[in-house]
This record gives structure tokens, sequence and C-alpha cells, in this order.
């Protein structure tokens, strides 16, 4: 007899352009336009917005979140926080100050979700200057020869 367990339901998703903040001190929902791998979860568009990380099942996920935060400008802040069905998570925000305007500030948020099947969760963001926001970096000929750097990587996987 021969057991098959399908793939563990994940998905990586990224960004390679860089994404500012449209209005001061306004909320703005954080897109995605590359899927690198995935398995039963999905990245859904709406809006005409690739933003929403459809969950397939009732279980615990673990959401891995890493962004370059940067602004022209010194001592501006960008915040980055989960939102599930539409609504804020309550304490999944992070607080970026962008110091000496260098986007060398990297901003890791963990965050460990249940669902119900088909909830979607979004990131959004929000800043005190339009310079604000997620910076990507094209690749570079070197030497050494570097790959690109996204604005935004998301990877989520069930837990239980």
């Amino acid at each position: 007899m021969t057991y098959r367990i399908g793939p563990t339901p994940h998905i990586m998703v990224y960004d390679t352009t860089t994404q500012t903040i449209a209005a001061t001190n306004t909320a703005q929902v954080i897109t995605f336009n590359t899927t690198d791998s995935t398995a039963g979860i999905s990245l859904v568009t709406s809006g005409g917005k690739a933003s929403r990380i459809t969950l397939p099942a009732i279980g615990t996920y673990i959401f891995v979140v890493s962004a370059v935060v940067q602004a022209v400008a010194s001592n501006k802040t960008c915040s980055i926080w989960f939102r599930k069905n539409g609504s804020d998570v309550t304490y999944s925000n992070t607080k970026v100050v962008c110091l000496n305007a260098e986007p060398t500030i990297l901003a890791v948020n963990i965050n460990l979700e249940c669902t119900t099947t088909g909830d979607y969760y979004e990131l959004w963001m929000a800043g005190t200057a339009t310079t604000a926001g997620i910076y990507a970096a094209a690749a570079t000929a070197g030497p050494p020869a570097e790959p690109g750097v996204p604005s935004i990587i998301v990877s989520v996987t069930q837990v239980a």
C-alpha cells in the first residue's frame, strides 16, 4: 500500500516595483506582481489590485513578511499591517522610522492566524510622507553580480 500526502498549502508572492505612499496618513493596500510558488493558497485580484492572499481551509498559517522600507526625507514613518477580510488585525502593525533617507531598514513581521475557509488577508501601509514606502532595486552587473531586490516578499504556509 502506498500513501501520498499532498503538498502543504503555501504561497510565496513578491513585488518588483517601488510602492510609495499616495497620500500621507491614508491607508493603502500593498500589491504583488509575482507569484513564485503556490499550492492551495491563492493570490486574488480585487479592484484591479493583486493583493488578497486567500486561504483554502480552516487552520493555522504562518505569514512571513520582508519589506525594504525607505523615505527620501529623514525621520518619516511607514507602517505596515495585516487586514483580514477588510478589517485591521489587532496588534499586527510594524512602524518603521526611516532615518537618514537610506533604504537600509528591513522590516520583518511574522504573524500566526487561525482562519475559516475562504478568508483573505492583505497587507496595508500608511506613512507620514509621499516619499515613504517600500522600495525595490534592480539587479546589478557587479562585481559581484547581484539579483534584484523586491520591495516586499510574503510567504504563507499552513502549519496546523
